[in-house]
């Protein structure tokens, strides 16, 4: 019988640290104001929480371009801050795991601000990726040629993101050490675990500059730029050194959808988990698509993350839901009930709604601004550039808690459902780690059933016009929409 490690119990609530809540009056968020809603996450029922980065960083993209990684922002708090939250959330029996960038710096990093001043030999030199002359046709994720020419070094560096963002050279034996020992500073001092971001896209392999990257229909394709030859190795050192600590999580964010491309980054010796984007990254309401991942990733073996909102993406409420909240009561009960990790991202069960955003000035993701300018250099109008933007952007989900909203919720509420859907959760061990049976799906509806601990509990979804169409009987959460038609149910059978 599986043993299940105690990050396959919980939920997790992410935290966007800048707009969670400000603990000082500053209008931005803080570490102080997440000490101070942990209250508020062990009422609604969470068990572990993931910080995005909060370490120095120039926020060229919002954190992920970190400038010091053994200390925390000013703008945030202090490293006394975070041992602070790390000891009450503790206390409060709630797991804090941190976003660790590990593919790239900074460009004002000490180690690049080195770099670029040395000549091949240096000690920091070989610590990112040089070329005299631009090697292929790479593309940076954020539009745009992937290298950049440097003034100072007279030489072109790699950056798969924005030109802040300096790729750091892991075929580099002094950065995986630099590397190892920066994960060992946060684990010496009681994080429970990281999310790694964008861990396939370590730079492992240099032949493969050698490399141009396929073109289908003027696009692009990222295929030597990823998933290189030696990352494989390089997540076995990572997954060494944190697993030499007791009862740490190690999850990474691997950029795939395919399942194929996944597996050989979990399992023993490598991640524990990754991001699952085919449930996360659904761009429409689905519930044969839902039902059809499902079983794809039973029959793959899979003990999968389940999310469908994050800093990256607009908010399901808008996405998904558009805007009704029945639809968003299903969509919870399908993350706090189906077979896996429930990630919930901060205000998904008030509901939040996306940022709006009007024109080029409300762009704040590097992201959306690249975009914009883009399409400016190619001549484009304001509304042409604005428009193209839009569809990169990531502001729409990381403007500011609205803490006015979070009351005693009223019984019919999406902040109450949440709330007794975790609490269903928590009580139940076949909510959280029993089998499935009898899944089925047709048409908008679906349904499956989850056994363990000598229990059978189902769960009937119709994200349709009909209503479920079972007994109402034994009963442990019925969800209907505005009319009183029942749309969700949770059951003993």
């Amino acid at each position: 019988m599986k043993k299940f490690k105690w990050y396959e119990n919980v939920v997790f609530y992410e935290i966007y640290v800048p707009s969670f809540c400000d603990g000082n009056g500053d209008g931005i968020g803080d570490l102080r104001g997440v000490i101070l809603k942990l209250p508020y996450l062990k009422k609604l029922g969470v068990g572990g929480i993931w910080l995005t980065p909060f370490y120095p960083s120039p926020k060229a993209d919002n954190g992920y371009d970190i400038s010091d990684y053994r200390n925390v922002d000013p703008e945030y708090g202090s490293l006394s801050d975070f041992d602070e939250l790390l000891e009450t959330a503790h206390r409060m029996g709630i797991r804090v795991i941190i976003d660790m960038v590990l593919n790239h710096t900074s460009d004002r990093h000490p180690w690049f601000q080195e770099s670029r001043k040395q000549r091949a030999g240096g000690k920091y030199r070989d610590y990112y990726i040089w070329e005299k002359e631009v090697p292929n046709n790479w593309e940076s994720f954020f539009d745009g040629s992937a290298w950049e020419y440097d003034m100072q070094a007279g030489m072109y560096y790699y950056h798969a993101f924005s030109r802040q963002q300096v790729c750091l050279n892991w075929s580099c034996e002094a950065v995986v050490r630099e590397c190892l020992d920066i994960l060992a500073f946060w684990l010496e001092r009681g994080a429970d675990g990281f999310r790694l971001d964008v861990i396939n896209f370590l730079k492992t392999d240099r032949s493969a500059l050698r490399k141009e990257n396929p073109v289908v229909d003027g696009i692009i394709q990222h295929v030597y730029d990823k998933n290189q030859p030696g990352v494989i190795d390089a997540v076995r050192r990572i997954s060494k050194l944190v697993h030499s600590y007791p009862e740490k999580y190690l999850l990474g964010e691997v950029g795939e959808e395919d399942m194929e491309l996944l597996h050989p980054y979990m399992g023993k010796g490598l991640l524990d988990s990754v991001f699952q984007f085919n449930l996360g990254s659904m761009r429409k309401l689905d519930a044969a698509y839902m039902g059809e991942q499902i079983v794809k990733m039973e029959a793959a073996g899979i003990y999968p993350t389940l999310f469908f909102s994050s800093h990256d993406m607009s908010r399901h409420f808008n996405r998904l839901c558009e805007k009704e909240l029945w639809k968003a009561k299903l969509l919870a009960a399908f993350l706090l009930t189906a077979k896996g990790i429930p990630f919930l991202y901060q205000g998904e069960e008030l509901p939040m709604e996306d940022e709006v955003l009007n024109g080029s000035g409300d762009l704040k993701d590097i992201q959306g601004r690249y975009g914009f300018e883009k399409k400016k250099k190619e001549g484009k109008s304001d509304e042409e550039a604005f428009f193209y933007a839009l569809e990169r952007s990531r502001d729409y989900s990381r403007g500011m808690m609205d803490w006015n909203r979070v009351n005693e919720p009223e019984s019919d509420s999406l902040l109450h459902v949440y709330q007794r859907l975790l609490e269903l959760r928590n009580s139940h061990a076949s909510l959280r780690t029993g089998s499935y049976e009898g899944i089925d799906f047709s048409g908008e509806s679906l349904y499956y059933q989850r056994v363990g601990n000598q229990e059978k509990i189902g769960v009937y979804l119709n994200f349709g016009k009909l209503n479920v169409n079972v007994p109402v009987q034994n009963v442990l959460l019925e969800i209907q929409d505005e009319d009183g038609n029942l749309k969700g149910l949770i059951r003993y059978e």
